[in-house]
């Protein structure tokens, strides 16, 4: 069997990632109707809810000031579970017009959005650690951030058969907004592996808000 021809570079880039065939989708955003101020507020008093509630959690268990709390994948994905599920119930309880399934559904692919990359993060700097050459700051940063792609990817597909949408006109695709949301998940990454410049700006700081416009971004859903 001939393997498949891609006309260009990007194309090729995209089937690498696991994104073969999503070009035309990537780069678009959904199309929403406003949501009105409170719909907006009770998404984002949903979300910050969702996302204060494991802060206070890590901030008893590791006995230190918000500032300095140290994150790991665990708290990475309590985290992003924490703010999508207060988004997403902020979402259901001020937009009646709209079926829950879909605000479910959304909710669900940037869950597995968030944790499966997250999950990667750990074996690919062990990986990298382990092997001499693999073993600098600009391999690791080129690993993860494959492995964060292409954990988006899988997630796309996890999430999919769990909401029932693998009909192709069904589907979720992965889009450019998702890669968007992963800031996270990124920003995460970079702290896990200790990037120097990472510890001098404080990224770890923010990662809670960054993890908040995932859980928005899972509310808004429509």
């Amino acid at each position: 069997m001939l393997p498949p021809v891609y006309p260009n570079s990007s194309e090729k880039a995209f089937a690498t990632f696991g994104f073969k065939h999503q070009k035309e989708h990537f780069f678009s955003f959904p199309q929403r109707k406003p949501l009105t101020f409170s719909e907006k507020f009770a998404i984002g008093s949903g979300t910050l809810i969702g996302t204060a509630l494991p802060i206070i959690y890590f901030l008893k268990k590791q006995k230190v000031p918000l500032n300095k709390i140290k994150y790991t994948e665990k708290e990475m994905i309590l985290l992003s579970t924490g703010s999508i599920t207060g988004g997403v119930i902020g979402g259901i309880s001020s937009d009646k017009k709209v079926e829950p399934k879909y605000k479910i559904h959304e909710g669900v692919t940037q869950f597995f959005n968030a944790v499966i990359p997250t999950l990667l993060i750990k074996p690919i700097l062990k990986t990298c650690e382990k092997f001499k050459p693999l073993n600098n700051n600009k391999i690791k940063a080129v690993t993860l951030m494959t492995g964060i792609f292409g954990g988006m990817a899988a997630g796309s597909e996890i999430s999919n058969r769990i909401n029932g949408t693998t009909h192709p006109d069904k589907k979720r695709k992965v889009k450019f907004i998702d890669a968007i949301a992963n800031i996270d998940v990124i920003s995460g990454a970079l702290v896990m592996a200790k990037f120097p410049l990472i510890g001098k700006l404080g990224i770890e700081k923010l990662l809670p808000l960054f993890y908040m416009f995932t859980g928005y971004e899972s509310g808004k859903m429509r």
